[in-house]
């Protein structure tokens, strides 16, 4: 027998239930549903009825995504299609606040610029219509098609709603001459060419409250040719109120360039750099030094004891060719290095280890340092003696160091006695210190398991010790053989993981 309140409720429902119960909940519902379409999926909704004809023109974020890959006689009219689409839905926006807009065009083709050109125009337009706070664009050229300019519309860099802009163009671009953007805090410029040494000094006045930047530049027209191409000596970035920059730069090697960072209030700085370059760095409260690539030459204004992480993995003997250059460069990084005497972690390529180790210098107390990050643990790029020379005399001014990470270990092939290599480089009294180890890029190879037997052997205040490789399944992977293994301190943790959760864990 049914429920008699339920026999009631079933009396009332009209014979096959034709009652659109969808498009009786709130607004707040379907827009959050429809949230979760690209903004032409979305658009396609507007058939349905009357009731969700103009609803999808409400929705706080606009994607409009364009990855066609197509070629021949149909293509330009594909993209036409694309662009009359959107700018019909920035038009119908009729003012209604945008909080999100993404432009993202794939397989771009020279013959499509005119046409985008009347999108940015339609996208400028909107961040003063429509208080846009969040704009993203995107140009990813086609294979097939060789590089070339598009003016951006000056409107994109005027807008006193913007919080984060990002411009990722695969074609030539350049700031324009006037530069608003009042309430701008993260700005991110990708493939942006340098043409003149004021373009970033003046789009940095014109964001008073900008606090991260990512650029990544080039310096130089692509075409070589061309009455544009212009040698900018010096790149100036000069901004009171930036606490984080990401510096890209690409450029020939044989070419000098000098880069010059100064911000009071500079938290954060990373340079990955390819060229013959000098970094000139005036950031009194700098705590975070990353420098990847080929810089020969960094000087720091001030001293670096702010300084509480640092990323070295710059190629200081880069492009050496004879005794003079080899002792004059190795100095730089030993002086570079030495200024860090604060540092409380540390990661260290083996290029860096191999310019301190030609300098011939006494390295200073790390007093603070307490983590150091190895990209290598042996290397066979200079002789087995000298390479534990420079470890010994690292770990020997490392006096309060308690953790210690190797992205991979790497067997000598001149030498197996592998227990007098460990002792050379990795004293007693260095290991019994240590309280965490962790080794990733583990591939279970004999070299690898004698480390981690001297580490556990002799680890006397070891707390934990990680493992990671791709995958750990078997028992051939070696889990019950270093579980089985003698351990110093018998509380010491052993973690197997895979790269694929260690990565969850480094987010």
């Amino acid at each position: 027998m049914a429920d008699p309140a339920e026999k009631n409720m079933l009396e009332r429902i009209p014979d096959g239930d034709n009652i659109d119960r969808l498009s009786e909940l709130p607004n707040c519902v379907l827009l959050h549903i429809l949230s979760r379409f690209k903004t032409k999926a979305a658009a396609a909704t507007s058939i349905l009825s009357t009731r969700w004809r103009d609803l999808f023109v409400s929705l706080p974020d606009v994607r409009l995504i364009y990855c066609v890959d197509s070629d021949g006689s149909g293509r330009d009219k594909l993209f036409s299609d694309f662009i009359d689409f959107a700018n019909r839905v920035i038009r119908q926006r009729n003012k209604a606040p945008i909080r999100t807009l993404v432009v993202d065009v794939m397989h771009f083709v020279k013959s499509y610029h005119l046409a985008f050109e009347s999108l940015l125009i339609s996208a400028a337009a909107a961040l003063s219509s429509c208080n846009v706070q969040r704009l993203f664009i995107s140009v990813r050229m086609d294979k097939t098609t060789e590089r070339f300019s598009i003016p951006i519309p000056p409107g994109i860099f005027s807008s006193k709603t913007l919080v984060c802009l990002s411009v990722n163009f695969e074609v030539d671009w350049n700031v324009p001459d006037f530069v608003w953007l009042p309430n701008l805090k993260r700005l991110y410029l990708f493939q942006f060419r340098l043409v003149d040494e004021d373009s970033i000094q003046r789009l940095l006045q014109g964001c008073p409250l900008l606090e991260r930047l990512i650029l990544k530049v080039h310096p130089f027209s692509y075409d070589s040719k061309s009455e544009e191409s212009i040698e900018v000596e010096v790149l100036h970035i000069s901004s009171p109120s930036l606490k984080s920059l990401v510096l890209f730069w690409n450029a020939k090697v044989e070419l000098e360039f000098t880069v010059v960072v100064k911000s009071e209030n500079l938290e954060s700085l990373v340079c990955f750099l390819q060229g013959q370059h000098k970094v000139t760095i005036d950031a009194p409260n700098l705590k975070s030094l990353t420098v990847e690539g080929h810089v020969p030459d960094v000087h720091i204004n001030q001293s670096l004891v702010s300084i509480d992480e640092a990323v070295v993995r710059a190629e200081f003997l880069s492009n050496v060719t004879n005794h003079s250059d080899l002792f004059l460069h190795s100095q730089r990084a030993f002086k570079f290095l030495s200024g860090m005497v604060n540092v409380k972690s540390l990661y260290l390529s083996q290029t860096t280890l191999q310019a301190l180790y030609f300098s011939q210098g006494v390295l200073p107390k790390f007093k603070y340092l307490n983590k150091l990050k190895l990209s290598h643990f042996r290397c066979n790029a200079f002789p087995r003696n000298l390479y534990s020379k420079v470890l010994s005399s690292l770990f020997e001014s490392s006096l309060n160091l308690e953790v210690l990470i190797i992205d991979e270990v790497i067997k000598d092939s001149e030498d197996g006695e592998l227990d007098s290599v460990f002792q050379e480089a990795l004293s007693l009294a260095l290991v019994g210190q240590l309280k965490e180890i962790e080794i990733r890029s583990f591939e279970g190879e004999e070299h690898e398991f004698k480390l981690i037997e001297y580490f556990l052997k002799n680890g006397i205040s070891l707390k934990k010790m990680t493992l990671i490789r791709d995958s750990w399944k078997t028992e051939s992977d070696g889990c019950h053989r270093i579980l089985s293994s003698k351990k110093c301190a018998e509380d010491c943790q052993i973690l197997f993981i895979t790269k694929r959760d260690a990565l969850k864990l480094f987010l």
